[in-house]
């Protein structure tokens, strides 16, 4: 590594995500110029090669990103939008009633389906229902990340982690193993409580108004009446065509981002966007945000800052003989990583140690991986531990501080709620 002349390769990753939380929470640098700027900034020390740096760009979550934000445009556009935003305005009557059912409906269809194909299908309905119905975009966007949060946990095959976990378990040869609904129970408690207090108290701490401004064609109520029908028909066959195809991409054989490509192929094709049209509705700021921030658990485990860490919590927890504080500072040490981490790579990162503090102290292995993957996946206080929160930045207008205020009080809802579950769920020693 480059950097090795210089200083400790693990230090300099401690302090490049130091200075980009820094400039992420006071947004006096774009966000997306903060993620450049990590990316180029651990690739120029040595850390990371042209090959990590680059990966992402051509991922099938920047495909999913770019091809639902084409499907929500032409949803908009033809009026498609418009007439579901007609009827859920008719079942949510305000804002904060949509809220509610926003947390509810993603969390819900998010342990079916692709975690990041259901949060950019959602929000890009959401996008064209809230200017459609004027309800504000920053008061609906981020709901919807909180909801896909919790809700990939409802099954084993909502996210990547919980079938690994699955997995680990199995291989420890305890006769132990994972249902397909085994957090349903704490999932669905989660998304309730958390549909609540956003519809309620943390409604408030929403923010009031989009930091930033869309194209100049949505700030006026549009007029459909020269769209003919068929469009808005072929709109809604495609977006509804879109769901199916990512709820059955196993039957199908068809990847979720080959999903939202053939989608966005469809449109063109058609004529329901121009070409340029289609270009303008992808998200770069998101694109950029996650496409730079992935190679960050790259950087941590080649720099050694991911081993610096692991002996930390090692060396923090050696010392104590009480499961409920094990459990507690788990939550005290991983929360806070996975908020800037991919969800998988930091439960992946910390499994080894989840299960030498199991060993050591005589635990139940289950009970501590369902710690693990219940810690790993509160992510709801950054824009960039979650691609469904980096999603909903732009579309939502929002800042670093925009996801603080309402994610820091729901973060301590949850951790509580989930140790108390925990505790009662799961017999901490065999």
């Amino acid at each position: 590594m480059a950097i090795e002349a210089i200083m400790n390769p693990a230090l300099f990753v401690v302090i490049i995500l130091a200075i980009a939380l820094i400039l992420f929470m006071t947004g006096k640098v774009p966000l997306g110029a903060t993620a450049l700027f990590v990316t180029l900034s651990l690739y120029l020390a040595g850390i990371i090669d042209d090959k990590t740096a680059l990966k992402n760009f051509s991922s099938e979550n920047v495909m999913i990103i770019a091809g639902l934000g084409i499907v929500g445009e032409a949803m908009f556009r033809t009026g498609a939008a418009a007439q579901i935003g007609i009827l859920l305005k008719k079942v949510a009557k305000s804002e904060r009633k949509l809220v509610f059912w926003l947390v509810v409906g993603s969390g819900v269809v998010s342990g079916f389906l692709s975690n990041n194909g259901c949060a950019a299908l959602l929000i890009a309905l959401t996008l064209g229902i809230s200017l459609s119905t004027h309800y504000r975009r920053c008061k609906l966007m981020y709901p919807i990340a909180v909801g896909v949060c919790f809700g990939g946990g409802i099954t084993t095959v909502g996210s990547n982690s919980t079938l690994y976990l699955r997995g680990v378990l199995e291989e420890l040869g305890t006769g132990q193993t994972m249902s397909f609904f085994e957090l349903a129970p704490i999932c669905l408690i989660l998304i309730l409580i958390c549909a609540v207090f956003l519809s309620t108290v943390g409604f408030n701490l929403l923010p009031e108004e989009s930091n930033n401004s869309l194209d100049p064609s949505f700030s006026e109520e549009p007029d459909y009446s020269k769209v003919p029908e068929w469009k808005r028909k072929v709109a809604m066959v495609v977006f509804f065509g879109t769901i199916l195809g990512m709820c059955f991409e196993n039957q199908i054989g068809i990847s979720v981002g080959m999903t939202a490509l053939i989608a966005s192929a469809v449109i063109l094709f058609t004529g329901l966007l121009t070409e340029k049209e289609a270009f303008k509705a992808i998200p770069m700021t998101s694109v950029l945000m996650y496409a730079c921030m992935v190679p960050v658990a790259d950087a941590m485990t080649n720099s050694g800052a991911a081993d610096m860490l692991v002996q930390f919590m090692q060396n923090t927890l050696g010392n104590i003989h009480s499961s409920l504080i094990i459990i507690l500072l788990i939550y005290l040490i991983i929360v806070p990583i996975t908020n800037v981490m991919s969800n998988s790579a930091t439960i992946i990162m910390f499994t080894p140690v989840a299960l030498a503090v199991a060993a050591a102290f005589g635990m139940n292995p289950k009970a501590i991986l369902m710690t693990l993957r219940m810690a790993g996946t509160i992510a709801v206080a950054t824009p960039i531990g979650l691609p469904a929160a980096t999603m909903a930045v732009e579309p939502g207008g929002y800042s670093f501080k925009d996801y603080l205020k309402p994610g820091i009080p729901l973060t301590i809802i949850t951790i509580l709620v989930s140790i108390v579950y925990i505790y009662i769920a799961y017999p901490l020693y065999l």
